[in-house]
Parts: structure tokens; sequence; C-alpha cells
């Protein structure tokens, strides 16, 4: 009888959720260092390979443990853990789109929220230039945009928000929260998906089949 793998409770990235987890391999590495012969530091890094138990995803989880934070043990995984995924319709977009949202994407399960906000403000203004054109600020481009009635006045302010998230992590600095950085993402991801909806209505269209016209006929019973 062999043993039973150890297991753990872990997300995985496949199956978008936290899932069970068999431990098939661990390493622990230890070290310390002795401070001008008073005191002394110690660390301790573990290393453990995991697989899922139910999409067989494998992963590496890092765990790091500083004697002088005892109580702040670091965890980290490779790949990055995923909370939001690329939308499948995303491969429907022109090709240099789809890779800048691909490379935004890879900055949020990279936790690089600076980046991810810098990089939608980049795809928000390239969807302004393929509608209406280089009108110069954003404030007229967005304006065109509401004109020509590809959005509405009413996700005007929506739509500049997300904007302004952008422009805030390239010139201030500012790190968006998670759910910040995710209400961004719905935001570009409802502008980009108009054009495919649309695309995909012209091409339902054609396969409903017609109503079939119903003649009235006349009180005296004829047609």
């Amino acid at each position: 009888m062999t043993d039973q793998p150890k297991v753990c409770r872990v997300h995985c990235n496949t199956c978008g959720h936290e899932t069970k987890h068999a431990v098939i391999a661990e390493r622990v590495q230890k070290d310390t260092e002795l401070i001008e012969e008073r005191y002394e530091l110690s660390w301790e890094t573990t290393y453990t390979t995991l697989e899922c138990m139910g999409c067989e995803t494998v992963c590496l989880q890092k765990k790091f443990w500083f004697s002088e934070e005892p109580q702040e043990e670091q965890i980290t995984f490779y790949p990055p853990q995923v909370a939001r995924r690329i939308p499948k319709w995303a491969y429907d977009l022109p090709p240099e789109i789809r890779a800048l949202l691909t490379e935004v994407y890879a900055a949020l399960h990279a936790d690089s929220r600076r980046l991810a906000m810098m990089g939608a403000r980049a795809i928000i203004d390239m969807v302004l230039l393929a509608k209406v054109g280089d009108l110069g600020p954003f404030d007229k481009k967005v304006d065109a945009l509401v004109k020509s009635g590809y959005i509405s006045a009413r996700n005007r302010d929506v739509l500049s928000t997300a904007l302004d998230a952008g422009h805030a992590a390239a010139h201030r600095g500012h790190r968006a929260s998670v759910a910040e950085a995710n209400h961004v993402m719905d935001i570009v991801e409802n502008l980009l998906q108009t054009d495919i909806l649309e695309a995909a209505a012209v091409e339902l269209k054609t396969t409903i089949p017609s109503r079939n016209k119903v003649t009235k006929k006349s009180p005296s019973g004829t047609i």
C-alpha cells in the first residue's frame, strides 16, 4: 500500500478557483548569519511542486520565512496566480489590440498594476484613433465618440474615468487597488466587445429565419 500524497488547497489557474493540490515534491533550504557576533539571523525557503487533483496542472509554490519578521511568511507562485482571465472573444480583436491586451493581462498576473493601467489607457487611445482619428486631447476624442453614436453620453464619464486611472499611473505613480484595476478592465473590455458583438449580430441576422407574413381575411371570408 503506497502512502497517500500530502494535500493542500491553493488557487488553480486552469480551473479558475481554489482546488485540492497534491504535493509531488518539496525542498527546504535554510541558512543563518551571525551579525557582529551578537545575534543571529536565520531564514528558510521552502519550494513545493503542486499538482491540481482536478485538471493536473502543475505549479511551484515558494515560501520564505525570515527570523526578523516571523509572522510575515512570504508566499509566491510560479506561474503567478491568475485572478482574472483574458476573455475568449479577445482572439477576435485586431492583432495589434489583441497583442496589447495580452500584455496588459500579463502585467495583471504579475501584479504590476501600474503597467496594466498604462496599457489599458493605451488600448483606449488605440480605439479612439481607429474610430474618430487623431483629434488631439482625449476629451475631444471621447466627445467625438459620443457624437458618432459609438458610446452613449452616459458612458462618456465611465470611459473618462478609465483614462484618468491610466494617466494617474503614468504621471503620478498611482498604484490602483485590485478592485480599481478590475473596474478599469471591465470598462476597457466593454469598449472592445462592442465591435465584436456588432459583427456577431450581423452574422446572426443572416441565420435567423424571417417571419411568415400573415394575410388577414376580409369579413366576408375572402382574401
